[in-house]
Formats: C-alpha cells, structure tokens, sequence
C-alpha cells in the first residue's frame, strides 16, 4: 500500500510539472521579483544606496552609501565576486 502511495504521489508531481506547474527556480524568482519591489525605489524616486543580493536564494540584502549614479552595478559584482542576482538603489 505504501509503495503505491508513493509511486501515485511521484507520477502526480511529474504531471503537474509537465502541465505548467512552477519549478522551485521560478517561484524563488518571484519571491526575489517580490522583494526587488519593495526594496528597490530607484533613484528617480529618492534611492541613494546601491542596493544588492548575489545569489537569488540570499534573503539578505547587502548595501552601500556614496556611491556615484551609474557605478551601482559594478561595485555589486566586486563585492560578489560575480555577477550579482539583483541590483537597485534604495533608501
């Protein structure tokens, strides 16, 4: 009985996968695209801390005063060491 619960719960996962279901990529995605947005103002809209996350599984934002308009993005990818998941200017 149990291995047929089990192989039921398998196929049924691999259905719903088939058929549109989100992978747990895609709903890290929103959650980061959710985030983003109420963190991130731009400067338009008064943001002065370049704001950033390097991994999309990071639930910390990490940030830095003073620096220029249109230096944010490289000084994310120096801090990570990489090419960071998420950058914007924020207060």
């Amino acid at each position: 009985m149990k291995m047929k619960t089990l192989f039921l719960g398998l196929v049924s996962g691999l259905l719903l996968t088939a058929c549109g279901a989100p992978s747990p990529e895609e709903e890290a995605a929103e959650q980061l695209g959710a985030t983003e947005q109420a963190v991130c103002e731009g400067w338009a809209a008064g943001g002065r801390q370049c704001t950033w996350k390097c991994t999309g599984t990071e639930s910390k934002w990490s940030g830095w005063t003073g620096v220029v308009y249109g230096q944010c993005e490289a000084t994310a990818t120096a801090a990570c060491g990489r090419s960071p998941a998420a950058v914007c200017w924020s207060r």
